[in-house]
């Protein structure tokens, strides 16, 4: 063989190479579309039931501060933080479990928490699969923050929070925060308990705008107080006897776990990636969904999610199915309320009695999927 055709045979079968690398590493290159809000460039994918964060993960940092009050303080503990990925796991909670140990009566309340690292998340989708406590006296939470230290009024957070004492009425919080003592929340009641098993939490975050959604199903649209600059996501578990908010410290312990954390967002400085947008798979569809999360359930992960469990090699979720071929929830206000025309006698709508709140005292505010919602979107909750 000449050198001449070697050489020649060489620059093919490099290009050739190149070719296949260049087509292998296109796909979701031009980002992720969530519908009703548009594409995004990054994506932040966790699957709790198959990778353990707890493990050296850069992606994650389990917080070990602790929070001094007036009457009882709090300690985030690592040791509060346990994976229990599977298929090792022979618990009843696979996941991340984030524990509130119960108070003895003396001493701190150990709590847990763990946050991304990344600190750049802008607008976006963000999304957790959680299984909440039932046990009075914690506060569960995720959300997203950003917080200056140097400036107080910088403080801006959007939240999913979980108050184990209200599990019984199904109710969970959602709101926005702006500095120290500006806020906006409001408590909607869910056709579900939520300690029962994994459901979705997601917000859409957009200039302007959040929108919460509860396994795909609109919640509720905040045009004020919405944050403006980048931040991280947080999930934790806690308490201190604040008699205002959990009522705590829980008298055994408290535990809440997370399934998955997805986000799907933009940041202020992307790096560029994208070749062209219009080849296939370039920009990959985000699906809903709608519905319960279980080990057994498939929810589909865009990125390669990789797991830490000592096998020596990774794990890598394939991409099922999507969850379920409904039409893409909408992220406008429902404009519909099936009910049964009855004005609701207590401020409650929807739910099994089908009770309504329009043109009643208290306001029109309900769900298009009939759930229990407070009317008027109150954060006053009847008695």
């Amino acid at each position: 063989m000449s050198p001449k055709w070697s050489s020649s045979l060489l620059l093919v079968t490099l290009s050739t190479c190149l070719l296949f690398a260049s087509s292998a590493l296109s796909k979701c290159e031009c980002g992720y579309s969530v519908q009703g809000q548009g594409t995004y460039t990054d994506a932040f994918e966790a699957d709790f039931f198959r990778q353990d964060p707890t493990k050296n993960d850069p992606n994650w940092r389990v917080s070990t501060w602790a929070q001094p009050y007036d009457k009882i303080s709090m300690q985030y503990s690592r040791d509060n933080v346990i994976s229990k990925p599977l298929p090792r796991s022979s618990s009843s909670d696979p996941g991340l479990q984030l524990f509130v140990r119960g108070y003895t009566g003396s001493g701190v309340v150990s709590t847990a928490e763990i946050a991304t690292t990344r600190g750049d998340m802008h607008y976006g989708s963000y999304r957790a699969a959680i299984k909440t406590t039932a046990v009075s006296g914690t506060c569960g939470s995720v959300f997203w923050m950003r917080n200056n230290q140097q400036t107080t009024n910088e403080k801006q957070e959007i939240d999913f929070e979980f108050l184990g004492y209200e599990e019984p009425q199904r109710i969970i919080n959602i709101g926005l925060h702006h500095g120290v003592t500006d806020s906006s929340f409001d408590k909607p009641r869910v056709p579900f308990s939520p300690a029962d098993g994994f459901h979705e939490y997601r917000f859409d975050w957009s200039p302007g705008a959040v929108t919460f959604y509860v396994d795909g199903q609109f919640i509720k649209n905040y045009t004020n107080l919405v944050p403006t600059v980048p931040g991280n996501i947080i999930l934790n578990h806690w308490s201190h006897g604040q008699s205002g908010w959990e009522l705590g410290p829980p008298k055994q312990d408290a535990l809440m776990t997370v399934a998955y954390v997805k986000a799907y967002f933009n940041t202020l400085s992307p790096a560029p990636k994208c070749v062209d947008p219009k080849a296939k798979d370039a920009i990959c569809e985000v699906p809903n969904q709608l519905g319960p999360v279980t080990p057994e359930t498939p929810t589909t992960f865009l990125t390669a999610v990789s797991s830490s469990l000592g096998d020596g090699e990774p794990i890598v979720p394939v991409n099922p199915t999507p969850t379920s071929t409904a039409e893409p929830v909408s992220t406008e206000p429902p404009s519909t309320y099936p009910s049964s025309g009855m004005i609701s006698p207590d401020n409650k709508c929807g739910g099994d009695e089908g009770f309504t709140c329009l043109n009643g005292p208290a306001g029109d505010c309900c769900s298009s999927a009939g759930w229990w919602y407070v009317c008027n979107c109150s954060s006053v909750l009847p008695d």
